[in-house]
């Protein structure tokens, strides 16, 4: 474990077992150690214009920080850090110093031992406080060197309340290294969009900061992409829906994220707060560019917002320093290899086509297909919904393939007018898939292979199964409503969920004692809940009312086997509870109506915003309310499926709410967690109106190894 003191652009790494020789060495090896890395900063310097990208003196250590996190430590390192000041190192944390094969350890694991050591900076700068209170004047050793550390500023209260703000942040030089390797597949491209809307070349390095140029990054509260929208903005500007995200597109994202800077830019007029409102967004940099005009170190220290928090204040030095390490990565890894970027064709389809059409045409497998179409959902690749109309294929630039005559070789057959609409129906008590299968005339091995079953005898309650195609199917369904849409890119019915690794939590019995869950209101019935990985949805109580999580069950040829019940809309309500990650722009467009006509029925003002829990009055002139229940649900659903193709609930835990904790602090900054699923783990409680001493279960979540990264052309 190494302590440091990150001084503007220097930085010194000291051994432990030196560290007395530190604080004392004056001499010509201390001295001729700051000037090689002052040296190597100078020449590391890129050259942004100052015009548009300031570097203000009072950002520089901020930058520095930044520049040692991308460039000079690694996964296997932490810093100790203050978050006010980030000139203020207490320790970096090496893995290697801590575990034997720390690579065989949970994250988890690592950042408890974390914990521990920034509990013990907290006490030894809280105990220091109270003896310059007392002004007392014997200090030991490691108390000489912390006061060393804030040098005039230590006063107790400074120490006080830099024992409220220790931070640890992991190193991120292989991830960055491999962020750099990549950005090759996308930078020329990147470039040629922004010189297309008359943007600064540097903002192409942006993706470093938000997902080192992965366009698979996800993260747990729905951020997507490479340039990580999150449905909410991301929506503006492209198509995200059941069958497609744009979102995971890196050119359809490109060209949101221009535009997004673009509108940020024409608002603010200085680049530094244009790229914070990337991160925190455009009102609140309005807010505090009228407290503070242009002046970010102003923003960056002084501007207070409940979402202002570490990330937003330092995201203008990440960017800096970001561009700079990019930039000059020789000085930083040698010389890099990077991803060269793959040639394709288009083609734009006027109808719709199956996935298995196009693969035997082209002759491609479905892994090439993906990585050249990351927009597609799962259900498309799946087979369940077709390319929508209107589409972008692109096709891999084979020399020995003729792609334009094999486009023009597609038969009129191929080719449909409508999209899939198919069912969803959650597995209970009572029946098997032989019946379910002659309940809805199809055959069970189309069932089985549509919901990649094995073995017939073996699933489970809570199990959602889809329904696939029939001629039967469709003209029940026809039969039944007139007035429901066929289901194109904005309406269709959800698949199960993906299946995720063979992973044991380590915590399995706290994941089993996972509490009831609450119905999404004016949705379905609760055979309709979607239980995390692992865990199954059950009724209890003498009514059937509470719905709980359960572990999942499995049933041999000799048990009883569950049976299945639809998808059956509620009686149409024209009231609704508003749930997380719902806009009244979704409404809109599930109800086909402009927004200013939901406005105007819930009496609210051009730019008001709903909120979770906040009943909303809907009208169904344009469409059915069995078609806007679908959309809704399987707008939710989308989420869900997203989430936990990248995570899963490792374990539950039960916090208690403090003095100052809103329920948005508690889940963004506390445990990193989304809203959504944190009601699913709170049935009967009123998240909305929290009070001291309240106390709330909390799903832990880690992410499902394997899911970090694969290349998109």
């Amino acid at each position: 474990m190494n302590p440091i003191r990150l001084k503007k652009s220097t930085a010194i790494v000291v051994p432990a077992n030196k560290r007395l020789l530190y604080r004392g060495m004056h001499g010509l090896v201390f001295w001729s150690i700051v000037a090689l890395f002052i040296q190597s900063s100078i020449l590391a310097q890129s050259r942004l214009d100052p015009e548009l990208f300031p570097q203000p003196e009072e950002l520089k250590p901020n930058v520095e920080f930044w520049k040692m996190i991308y460039g000079k430590y690694g996964n296997d390192q932490v810093l100790i850090h203050d978050a006010e000041d980030l000139s203020v190192i207490y320790e970096v944390v090496d893995f290697d110093d801590l575990f034997l094969n720390h690579e065989k350890l949970s994250l988890k694991t690592k950042w408890k031992k974390i914990d521990k050591i920034k509990d013990a900076y907290r006490d030894a700068l809280r105990r220091l406080a109270r003896k310059l209170s007392r002004n007392q004047t014997s200090f030991s050793d490691e108390e000489k060197r912390l006061l060393a550390l804030f040098g005039a500023d230590a006063s107790p209260r400074r120490l006080r309340r830099a024992a409220n703000q220790i931070r640890g942040q992991q190193g991120m030089k292989h991830r960055f290294l491999l962020g750099i390797k990549r950005s090759g597949l996308y930078m020329d491209k990147i470039k040629r969009i922004f010189k297309k809307h008359n943007l600064p070349e540097p903002l192409a390095y942006l993706p470093h900061v938000e997902s080192s140029f992965n366009y698979r990054a996800y993260s747990r509260l729905g951020a997507a992409g490479l340039w990580q929208f999150t449905r909410g903005t991301g929506r503006r500007f492209m198509k995200i829906n059941y069958t497609v995200d744009e979102r995971i597109d890196p050119i359809k994202a490109t060209e949101a994220a221009a535009k997004l800077l673009k509108h940020n830019y024409k608002a603010l007029g200085y680049w530094p707060m244009a790229l914070t409102a990337y991160n925190h967004g455009l009102n609140g940099m309005k807010r505090a560019k009228k407290r503070f005009g242009k002046d970010i170190v102003k923003v960056v220290k002084h501007y207070k917002s409940r979402i202002f928090g570490f990330a937003s204040r330092n995201f203008y030095a990440e960017f800096l320093a970001a561009y700079e390490v990019a930039t000059n990565y020789r000085a930083y890894f040698g010389e890099i290899e990077f991803h060269k970027p793959a040639d394709y064709e288009t083609f734009t389809t006027k109808k719709y086509y199956s996935v298995k059409t196009i693969l035997e045409t082209f002759k491609l497998d479905l892994e090439t297909f993906r990585e050249f179409n990351p927009a597609l959902r799962p259900p498309v690749l799946q087979g369940r919904r077709r390319i929508p109309r209107g589409y972008t294929l692109r096709i891999p630039h084979r020399p020995d393939v003729d792609a334009r005559s094999l486009w023009a070789s597609l038969k009129p057959e191929d080719a449909f007018s409508e999209q899939v609409l198919d069912d969803w129906y959650k597995v209970r008590r009572g029946d098997n898939l032989s019946r379910i299968a002659r309940r809805y005339r199809i055959s069970m091995d189309a069932l089985m292979s549509f919901n990649e079953i094995d073995d017939p005898h073996r699933i489970f309650v809570g199990q959602i199964l889809k329904i696939p195609q029939s001629p039967a199917v469709v003209a029940a369904r026809k039969r039944k409503s007139k007035s429901v849409l066929v289901a194109d890119a904005s309406a269709a019915a959800p698949p199960p969920m993906k299946k995720r690794p063979d992973i044991k939590p380590s915590q399995p019995k706290k994941v089993m004692a996972a509490p009831p869950v609450e119905l999404a209101s004016g949705l379905s019935t609760p055979a309709d809940i979607v239980a995390p990985p692992g865990m199954t949805v059950e009724l209890t109580g003498s009514d059937g009312a509470q719905v709980v999580f359960v572990p999942t069950q499995e049933y041999g040829k000799h048990q009883e086997q569950p049976g299945v019940e639809a998808f059956v809309p509620q009686p149409a309500s024209e009231w609704i509870t508003v749930e997380p990650d719902e806009t009244l722009g979704h409404f809109a467009e599930w109800l086909n109506v402009p927004a200013r006509t939901l406005r105007r029925i819930n009496g609210l003002a051009f730019g008001e915003e709903i909120q979770v829990g906040q009943k909303l009055r809907l009208t169904y002139d344009r469409v059915a309310p069995e078609e806007f229940q679908r959309r809704r649900y399987e707008y939710q659903q989308s989420i869900r499926e997203d989430f936990f193709a990248s995570y899963y609930v490792e374990s539950v835990v039960t916090h208690t709410v403090r003095r100052g904790q809103s329920l948005w602090y508690i889940t963004n900054r506390l445990y990193d967690v989304p809203l959504w699923l944190v009601m699913q783990y709170n049935v009967g409680k009123n998240l909305q109106d929290l009070h001291i001493g309240d106390k709330i279960t909390i799903p832990v979540v880690a992410e499902i190894p394997g899911t970090e990264y694969r290349p998109a052309p």
